[in-house]
């Protein structure tokens, strides 16, 4: 199955002008904390009952290859000094109990019936590439014993985990989608450095052709300069993200060139979409 009819199949929901909705961090933020820590669980089970068609969530790796949804890299706990990718599941558990191990949060996804948009928050390292590993794939094929492929959208925006997914995925699970994503912090960067960086995000034609990359995740404000005009060119679903101020939503909610919105308000965005008692 090439790009362009992977593209029609995610993108089948354009065609009747019904904008997904993927709910930011499983859609907990709505609900507020639950018990003091966030819990994508509670999460999913408020997001379903609202009527969303995804979830939205951060994997990230434990040093012994567990994954993990977790938005913060230190589990949230707020401690810098703690980083998810050098513990194990063990050392992670005993340090910030709360991390949810994603298997868990697979079965309660599945139970729901809706989507997995998973955002990656880990790559391979360089030495473990070269030597064979490719931890986006192992992601992947955990991802597939639990949710219908067609129901999966991955974002990263490194190549070769884009690559590699691709690659994966047009042999084992042809149907789940590879979008790239664009648009991020230039925190720390030298303002040549900056300049070039959100130049090639206005203009990313080349980067997005080496991505192998079936759609395009994006910034809201990246979508609203340019990027929902080219990604409709182009003929590739459009992903906007994180879209939560009410004239946003109503803006890309009735925007035929958008194929999904993320947002923490997936009630008020469903019931925007569709209209009240729908």
């Amino acid at each position: 199955m090439g790009r362009s009819q992977r593209a029609t199949l995610a993108w089948a929901s354009v065609a009747r002008h019904r904008v997904l909705v993927s709910a930011h961090r499983c859609g907990y933020t709505e609900l507020g904390t639950v018990g003091g820590h966030e819990d994508p669980i509670a999460g999913i089970v408020h997001s379903a009952q609202v009527g969303a068609d995804y979830c939205e969530f951060d994997v990230r790796r434990c040093a012994d290859g567990t994954f993990v949804v977790s938005h913060d890299a230190d589990g949230g706990i707020g401690d810098e000094s703690v980083v998810i990718s050098r513990l194990t599941w063990d050392q992670l558990r005993a340090t910030a109990p709360d991390v949810c191990r994603l298997d868990v949060l697979l079965d309660a996804l599945s139970a729901s019936g809706m989507g997995a948009h998973v955002d990656m928050k880990f790559r391979t390292p360089p030495r473990a590439r070269a030597a064979g590993d490719a931890w986006e794939v192992d992601l992947a094929a955990v991802m597939i014993e639990h949710i219908d492929p067609a129901r999966i959208v991955f974002t990263a925006g490194v190549r070769e985990t884009t690559t590699s997914l691709r690659r994966w995925a047009a042999e084992h699970a042809p149907e789940l989608v590879v979008a790239l994503s664009i648009g991020g912090s230039v925190r720390g960067m030298s303002w040549r450095m900056a300049l070039e960086r959100r130049w090639g995000e206005v203009f990313p034609q080349r980067r997005f052709r080496n991505s192998e990359a079936d759609a395009v995740a994006a910034h809201f404000a990246l979508a609203m300069i340019r990027l929902a005009r080219w990604t409709t060119h182009i003929g590739v679903p459009l992903l906007v993200w994180t879209v939560d101020s009410p004239r946003l939503q109503q803006r890309f909610l009735h925007d035929r060139r958008i194929w999904m919105i993320t947002t923490n308000h997936p009630a008020r965005a469903v019931t925007m979409r569709d209209g009240p008692g729908r």
